[in-house]
């Protein structure tokens, strides 16, 4: 356990595939954490909320009662309660004012995070859950919590990327991208990877020339995907490289996209809540679309829990 002060709240990041419960201190630090394969699609014989005993029965035997917060898909119509979205623009107090109370047997509440949604020019809905709070997180602390007026981009990394645009201390507007879903789609299930072969490496110059060819692209990514078929037909590419060319080629056109959305404010620094091999890839591809990057401190979400805590007076 690190040296934080006392426990004073759990914290549940609860998506799709798995659980991070985190118990935080009384400074906002996590003292403790648990990862569990439990996401919302996993088998739950006693449902969510005996899953939720499970997992932090250790820190509720030893602790007692404490404050909990829940976000991600857990929220979602899939999972344990469904909770509302708050409309963009959304400012931390919205967040708070929107927690959902759900009671479970033995153990308090559960305050679930709402998600939030915006709509594009063209009227279609956009939603996020989870990554609001990281966002919440991320703002409190560094240059960005100095200045409220700072107006500040920033990238989650994912099978559904998120971007979304911060400015006065609200997330004003975002766009989800469905970047690794489709890699993942066109490599497995296309004629583009039956030629791939193991081996390569995702963060060679290949990833980086095909970043800039969607970079510098006018035509459409429909066509520049298929020289993941073309080049190693005529021997201009390896194999082994056909992830990596593939790869740079979508990353590349969402980053184009997302730097170009009207609102973004041009060229702004991009602050990427994430981290490992796929979060390395995307400040590679904003390094060449020449746009400065940082990494988020680590556990943002469990930091944004702790900041939602104390704005729904949930703790003191």
């Amino acid at each position: 356990m690190t040296d934080s002060g006392s426990p004073v709240l759990i914290g549940l990041d609860w998506g799709t595939t798995s659980l991070r419960a985190y118990c935080i201190g009384e400074t906002g630090t996590v003292m403790e954490r648990i990862s569990s394969p439990a996401g919302i699609l996993a088998d739950h014989p006693d449902g969510f909320a005996g899953t939720f005993r499970a997992v932090t029965a250790p820190w509720r035997d030893r602790f007692g009662p404490l404050p909990v917060i829940a976000s991600g898909m857990i929220g979602s119509r899939n999972g344990w309660i469904e909770t509302p979205y708050v409309d963009a623009p959304a400012s931390l107090g919205d967040f708070a004012q929107g927690l959902v109370p759900v009671e479970t047997p033995g153990g308090g509440p559960v305050h679930f995070v709402p998600g939030l949604s915006c709509t594009d020019s063209a009227g279609t809905p956009d939603i996020m859950r989870g990554e609001e709070v990281q966002i919440l997180g991320a703002l409190s602390g560094g240059d960005l919590a100095a200045d409220e007026t700072a107006t500040a981009l920033f990238l989650l990394p994912g099978t559904h990327s998120k971007w979304a645009g911060v400015r006065n201390g609200a997330i004003v507007w975002f766009e989800t991208y469905m970047t690794g879903e489709v890699f993942s789609v066109l490599m497995d299930h296309s004629i583009l990877g039956k030629l791939a072969a193991p081996g390569g490496d995702p963060s060679t110059e290949v990833f980086s020339r095909a970043v800039e060819v969607s970079l510098n692209g006018d035509g459409s990514i429909l066509h520049r995907a298929f020289s993941a078929r073309t080049l190693p037909l005529f021997e201009r590419l390896e194999p082994k490289d056909i992830p990596a060319h593939l790869s740079g080629l979508l990353i590349g056109e969402e980053v184009r996209a997302a730097l170009g959305r009207e609102g973004s404010g041009g060229k702004p620094a991009v602050t990427i809540a994430g981290r490992g091999d796929l979060a390395q890839a995307y400040a590679r591809a904003l390094e060449i679309a020449g746009v400065a990057s940082a990494f988020a401190p680590d556990d943002v979400a469990a930091r944004g829990h702790f900041i939602l805590a104390e704005a729904g007076e949930l703790i003191t």
